[in-house]
C-alpha cells in the first residue's frame, strides 16, 4: 500500500470540529472578561484535540503496507498463514496500527487472533455479511521512524464456502485514543480463497466400469474415427465397421483402419442442488453430496479420467458449466463446489415457500453431450426425478442418476444410490 486511503474515521467529541470550534471561541471570550483560569483551560482542551487530530493524521501518511496470501484452495482442517509487512516511512513513530478482518457469516475459515465485536461494530459487519459473533484482529507493536515489521495471522479452515478478503482494514490514530482512522488495503492484495468439501473416501469403480465398457474403447481410451492413423490385415476378430473399403474395392487384400486414441470421455456431474431445498439451506445431506462428488473427482483423476461439472443458479450465483472437454482442471470443479448455495425460497400467495425446478444453463450441456461422454444426474431422491426438463431431454442413453437416498424408481435410467459410494473401512 503506497498511500493508505481513508476509508472511516471514527472520533470522540472531544476532538469534533464544533466541540474544538466551540472551545476556542469561549477561550477567547473568557480571556476578554478577565477569566484567565477558565481561558487557559478551555485552550488546553482546544489545544489537545488539535494536536490528536493532527496526530492521528500524520500517523496514517507514509504507510506502506502488504498481505501475502496463500493462493488457491484448501480443504477442511488445513491452515493457512498470512504474511504481513508494515513499513513506517516516516520520521515518526507509529504508536499503534491493527488489522481488522471480518469473518464470513458462514465462518467456513477462522482466525487464531480474534474477538468478539464491539457494538459499534456490528453494524458494518452486518451490511457486508460477515460474522457478528467473532472478528480476526491483527496488532503491531510501537513501530519507530523508518522502521518496517512482519508478522503472520493464521486462519484454520472449518467448512466448506468462500472466504473473501475485502472487508479487511487497517485501523490506526493518534496515541491519547481520541480519533481512529481505517484505511483501506490495496486491492491486489485481497483476494478470495475456496475451501473445498470436505475429502472422503470413495470407490470409483461404477465410473472406470462404464469408461471401460465403451462400444469403441479399452479402458476408457476411444477411438476418433475422423483420423486415421494406419491400416493392417484384416483379422477374423476384427469389426467389419472398421475395414477400409476403398482399399477392397480396388481389388488389395482386406485391411482394416487403426484410428487414432483420444483421451478417455469424461464423467460430467449435474448437480440438481435444489432437490435438497427443503431441507434446509445448510442442510447435512447436500453438504455429504458435494463432499462425495468432490472426492470422486480427485479420485478419478489420479486415474487420469477428466471430470466436468453443472450446477444450477444459486445464491447470488449464475449457473455453472465446466467441460473436461474445455481443458477445466479439477481445481475449477472443486471451487465451483465450495461457493454454491442453495437459491432463497420464493412465497406463494398464501407465505409458503416454494422451491421452483433448478435453473441450469442447459444449451451449454446439451451441445456437450458427445464430448462429455456419461452425465451423472445427482439428486436427492427420485421423487423429484419426473419434473427435471433437463433430465427427461438427455434421455437414459447418455445418463445415469445418482441418489442421495436408496433410489425407488427411476424409470429407464440406470440409477445407483450416492451414498453407497462412500468407501467403508472395516476395524480390522
Amino acid at each position: 500500500m503506497n498511500k493508505g486511503r481513508l476509508s472511516y474515521s471514527r472520533s470522540s467529541a472531544i476532538v469534533s470540529l464544533p466541540v474544538m470550534g466551540l472551545c476556542l471561541l469561549l477561550g477567547v471570550l473568557a480571556a476578554f472578561f478577565g477569566q484567565g483560569a477558565l481561558s487557559a483551560a478551555l485552550m488546553f482542551v482546544f489545544l489537545f484535540a488539535l494536536a490528536a487530530r493532527l496526530w492521528s493524521a500524520l500517523a496514517a501518511r507514509r504507510l506502506k503496507f502488504s498481505i501475502k496470501s496463500p493462493a488457491g484452495g484448501v480443504f477442511p482442517g488445513d491452515e493457512l498463514e498470512f504474511k504481513l509487512r508494515a513499513e513506517n516511512d516516516k520520521f515518526m513513530p507509529l504508536v499503534w496500527l491493527d488489522l481488522f478482518a471480518p469473518v464470513p457469516v458462514s465462518s467456513c475459515m477462522v482466525p487464531e487472533d480474534s474477538r468478539k465485536p464491539e457494538e459499534w461494530e456490528c453494524s458494518g459487519l452486518e451490511e457486508q455479511g460477515a460474522s457478528t459473533e467473532i472478528v480476526g484482529e491483527k496488532r503491531f507493536s510501537l513501530i519507530m521512524w523508518y522502521e518496517t515489521v512482519s508478522a503472520t495471522m493464521r486462519w484454520r479452515a472449518e467448512r466448506r464456502g468462500i472466504f473473501s478478503m475485502s472487508g479487511w482494514r487497517l485501523r490506526t490514530g493518534d496515541g491519547f485514543g481520541l480519533e481512529q482512522l481505517e484505511l483501506e488495503l490495496p486491492q491486489s492484495d485481497l483476494r478470495e480463497i475456496a475451501v473445498y468439501p470436505k475429502l472422503v473416501n470413495v470407490i470409483p469403480d461404477m465410473f472406470l466400469r462404464n469408461l471401460w465398457n465403451s462400444e469403441s474403447g479399452s479402458r476408457g481410451v476411444m477411438e476418433d474415427p475422423t483420423v486415421i492413423r494406419s491400416t493392417r490385415d484384416y483379422m477374423t476378430t476384427d469389426s467389419l465397421k472398421h475395414i477400409n473399403w476403398r482399399l477392397a474395392a480396388r481389388g488389395l487384400p482386406l485391411a482394416v483402419n487403426v484410428f487414432e486414441d483420444i483421451l478417455p470421455k469424461s464423467v460430467h456431474f449435474i448437480v440438481d442442488g435444489d432437490s435438497f431445498a427443503p431441507l434446509g439451506e445448510r442442510s447435512e445431506e447436500l453438504e455429504d453430496t458435494l463432499s462425495i462428488i468432490g472426492s470422486l473427482a480427485v479420485r478419478l483423476e489420479r486415474a487420469q479420467v477428466r471430470c466436468g461439472l453443472s450446477l444450477p443458479s444459486g445464491k447470488g450465483r449464475a449457473p455453472v458449466n465446466i467441460f473436461a472437454a474445455d481443458g477445466a482442471q479439477t481445481a475449477d470443479l472443486l471451487w465451483a463446489l465450495a461457493a454454491y448455495e442453495l437459491p432463497e425460497p420464493k412465497l406463494d400467495d398464501n407465505g409458503e415457500r416454494i422451491f421452483p425446478p433448478p435453473k441450469f444453463d442447459e444449451a451449454p450441456i446439451y451441445d456437450g453431450v458427445r464430448a462429455a461422454g456419461r452425465f451423472y444426474y445427482v439428486a436427492y431422491s427420485s421423487a423429484s426425478l419426473p419434473d427435471r426438463r433437463l433430465l427427461r431431454a438427455l434421455g437414459s442413453g447418455c445418463t445415469t442418476v445418482l441418489t442421495y437416498e436408496e433410489p425407488e424408481y427411476g424409470g429407464d435410467f440406470e440409477t445407483a444410490c450416492l451414498k453407497k459410494l462412500r468407501e467403508v473401512k472395516s476395524d480390522a
